[in-house]
């Protein structure tokens, strides 16, 4: 899916000034989110393939982002999903382990491990978003507090925070995009480490940024 300029400055405009806090915190999402898939997959060849996979189903997959799902729910799907086509792959490479090997691919990540995981990386990237936006996603898709009381709560209409939701997730989406372009190891956008080679050549797709910025 190619995003229009449009979209593009929409979603931009709902984060914060990408300043070095703001540059580490995208650094800190990325790092929590390979370390995880580290701890799963024991192997960091394998555990940066299902990084970039999973990031690449970030940004190609947002239309998927439903009214009624949750984006805790969407990125949980998104990061399962990522993980158990990597071990069907693997398994179909695996002739000799054929068995054992498909009973693995079959067999998904812990939900509660996924839940750690994802929540710990929203929880980390809503300071990026600009503030109304990071409340009613917080509370939204976090706390599980429905449009109904968001709206009583922030005396708005239930019409108007489900724009405003929308309008979060929307940056939530870029900010994740943002942190996939960041470096987990030394904390750059657009980073010339081995590590950010390695995962732009493996997923093409997830583009460059012009210029750097460190922390």
């Amino acid at each position: 899916m190619t995003e229009t300029p449009e979209r593009k400055h929409e979603a931009d405009e709902g984060l914060t000034e990408l300043n070095p806090v703001a540059i580490r915190t995208l650094a800190e999402v990325h790092d929590t989110f390979l370390q995880f898939l580290r701890r799963n997959l024991r192997n960091d060849s394998d555990a940066e393939d299902v990084m970039g996979e999973f990031y690449l189903r970030v940004l190609t997959h947002a239309a998927q982002l439903r009214k009624d799902e949750s984006a805790q729910a969407w990125l949980r799907r998104l990061l399962r999903s990522a993980l158990s086509d990597w071990r069907r792959r693997a398994a179909a490479r695996s002739r000799a382990e054929a068995n054992f090997a498909r009973k693995e691919a079959v067999a998904p990540p812990p939900i509660d491990d996924l839940d750690r995981a994802v929540c710990l990386c929203l929880y980390k990237i809503l300071p990026v978003l600009k503030p109304d936006y990071a409340e009613v996603l917080r509370r939204a898709d976090l706390e599980n507090e429905t449009r109904e009381a968001l709206a009583a709560a922030l005396g708005s209409t239930t019409g108007n925070i489900t724009v405003r939701l929308h309008r979060a997730r929307q940056a939530l989406r870029r900010a994740l995009q943002l942190s996939c372009e960041t470096c987990p190891i030394h904390g750059y956008l657009d980073c010339g480490c081995e590590y950010a080679k390695r995962l732009r050549a493996r997923h093409p797709r997830i583009g460059r940024r012009s210029g750097s910025l460190g922390v």
